[in-house]
């Protein structure tokens, strides 16, 4: 197959005719392939590669390393505290090797000549307290001590701490009860998204009506006491208040015209709210899918951070001029760091990336199956497809961020890197260049969720499916536009009406609650609990919502509803061109089924 080529690719749109004077038969042509091929193997290949390519750094580094140098310190003579260090067999560091076992805290001082000396010591002296191993001196504790009292927040971590110990099982109770109001916006979404949209739009409405209306009033009054001499001319904010009225009153008349413009695909976001509450009841397993996708996301984050305190610790030996030992970071050290980054971005974008493609698999199939009693096992069979079929194309999606994301960090190091140098115009071009990165990653994301639902469909490599998706956005642009403008927001809204939720009735249990200092701890923590598991459940949604509308249109693209009759339900066929012609030839068929 190759990298622009397609099984399926997609048949010039059936104009709608009549049955009677055609004499064709009533069949769809068949949307969703069944029988296909492995799609782009050589991106799956190379991400293996970069697997066994990480593997042997890894290796190299653990042989130049020791993770006990990070964690614990090492002294003068690269003796690690706290540990048994293997001694070198170069002469030149002969110091090294000693037991440090009882010695387990690292002590840093300064000469009177400057020089940062390192050692182990038994315990920390009494101007010294232990962090993380390290004895650092109580003049830094002093200073974030008289902070901290200056801002009342003496012993503020202690009684937080304490009051999370005292409130884990409401934090445990709240965390349920985000859990069920978020199922519970996702049946809302389904029967009672109109109302949320409508009053999204009437406040918007409204507000900016309010707000140019009083502006306008603003500007009166500056107006009428600057004329009346009562606030000098210099002083008056009458140009400014004009300025900002003329501004707002420019911005409703557009948000006016676009509501009035795209109220019917507005209408149509509605609709697909709908539709992916009906996919959602016929196909639970979709709401563990962010589950385990997270759950892997969280290994894979432990991952990287154990293997790059491996790479921080490893370095050759060398003894600098003040004759103290330490290790230095060749090409391949460096070069383990940078790859160790592209490997973990690499990585979270293929886990999230399949389970976008279980998604839309299974949302492809349901969508395109017409008796949808007879649909089983869709999520299971989605992710044998994945398994089987199309790992490569997730792997070329993952690949192609994961790389755009690398030179992102490697700008931004630049950047951290050019900070001692007063340089506005480098500093200005690489501020443009990270926001153009960052504005093309975000489109390239966008692009590439909806290739994987063009492969879904038509098991299309990716290259492929991101041209039919384009194809497909492009040629209903409006529609996108809604679905991401309007469709976003009242998402956003549903992550913010269970955070809400949830924080009135950890206020309810708090009160109930005795011995708490500071409530609104265990209170904000679980708002933030809230938001991750609201964000768990609404991103499955908005994925949902995008494999339906990719289908919508590629059904509206492959069928006329009347010689070939779509497989798009009675409230999606509202939005086609010969919806009434559609809906009549479809009452005609007796055993036809949504």
């Amino acid at each position: 197959m190759g990298c622009c080529g397609c099984s399926d690719e997609p048949s010039s749109k059936v104009e709608p005719g009549t049955l009677d004077h055609e004499g064709m038969s009533r069949h769809s042509e068949q949307i969703f392939v069944t029988h296909r091929s492995c799609t782009d193997i050589l991106p799956v290949l190379l991400l293996i590669g970069l697997t066994i390519g990480f593997g042997f750094l890894v290796t190299n580094v653990v042989k130049k390393g020791d993770i006990y140098r990070v964690i614990n310190g090492y002294d003068d003579c690269a003796n690690v505290c706290g540990r048994v260090t293997e001694p070198e067999t170069n002469p030149e560091y002969s110091c090294k090797g000693a037991d440090k076992t009882k010695e387990r805290y690292l002590l840093m001082t300064l000469d009177v000549k400057g020089v940062k000396s390192r050692q182990c010591v038994v315990n920390c002296t009494d101007d010294h307290f232990v962090f993380l191993n390290r004895c650092i001196s109580k003049q830094v504790h002093e200073t974030a001590t008289s902070i901290i009292r200056k801002l009342g927040l003496e012993n503020f971590y202690k009684e937080a701490s304490r009051d999370l110990g005292v409130a884990w099982r409401e934090l445990v109770y709240l965390l349920l009860i985000a859990l069920a109001f978020s199922l519970g916006i996702l049946i809302a979404f389904r029967y009672m998204v109109q109302w949320v949209v409508y009053i999204i739009l009437l406040g918007a409405i409204l507000a900016c009506i309010g707000c140019s209306s009083y502006l306008w009033l603003a500007w009166y009054n500056e107006r009428k006491a600057v004329a009346a001499h009562e606030v000098p001319e210099e002083d008056s904010s009458e140009q400014a208040y004009l300025i900002y009225a003329i501004t707002l009153t420019v911005v409703t008349v557009i948000t006016l015209l676009i509501v009035l413009v795209m109220r019917k695909r507005i209408a149509l976001v509605m609709q697909l709210f709908r539709e992916a509450g009906k996919a959602v009841y016929a196909m639970p397993a979709l709401l563990l899918q962010p589950i385990y996708t997270y759950l892997l996301i969280g290994l894979t984050v432990c991952a990287w951070v154990y293997c790059m305190l491996w790479i921080e610790s490893a370095g050759n030996i060398y003894k600098n001029r003040k004759g103290h030992i330490h290790f230095r970071k060749d090409a391949l050290v460096i070069v383990s760091r940078w790859y160790n980054v592209f490997f973990f971005f690499v990585t979270c974008e293929f886990l999230l990336g399949c389970q976008h493609m279980v998604v839309a698999l299974a949302v492809a199939r349901w969508f395109f199956t017409r008796d949808k009693k007879h649909l089983s096992l869709a999520v299971t069979r989605g992710f044998g497809y994945l398994m089987r079929f199309h790992l490569g194309t997730v792997a070329f999606g993952a690949l192609v961020i994961g790389i755009v994301r690398l030179i992102r960090s490697m700008i931004a190091f630049v950047q951290k890197q050019l900070k001692r140098y007063d340089n506005d115009v480098v500093r200005c071009l690489l501020c443009s260049c990270q926001c153009c990165l960052w504005c093309f990653e975000c489109a390239l994301k966008f692009l590439t969720r909806n290739a994987y639902i063009e492969t879904a469909i038509y098991g299309c490599n990716f290259c492929s499916g991101g041209r039919k998706a384009f194809h497909a956005l492009s040629s209903n642009i409006l529609r996108v536009a809604a679905i991401n403008s309007v469709g976003d927001f009242v998402l956003f809204l549903g992550k913010v009406i269970v955070v809400t939720l949830t924080v009135v009735s950890g206020i309810y249990l708090m009160q109930k609650k005795e011995g708490l200092n500071y409530p609104w701890v265990p209170i904000a923590l679980a708002g933030v609990f809230a938001f991750l598991v609201a964000h768990c459940f609404i991103s499955i949604y908005e994925m949902i919502i995008d494999s339906i509308f990719i289908c919508f249109c590629e059904d509206y693209e492959k069928n006329d509803g009347i010689n070939r009759p779509y497989y798009m339900s009675r409230g999606l066929m509202e939005f086609v061109e010969n919806s009434k012609k559609a809906l009549r030839y479809l009452d005609q068929e007796p055993h036809h089924t949504q």
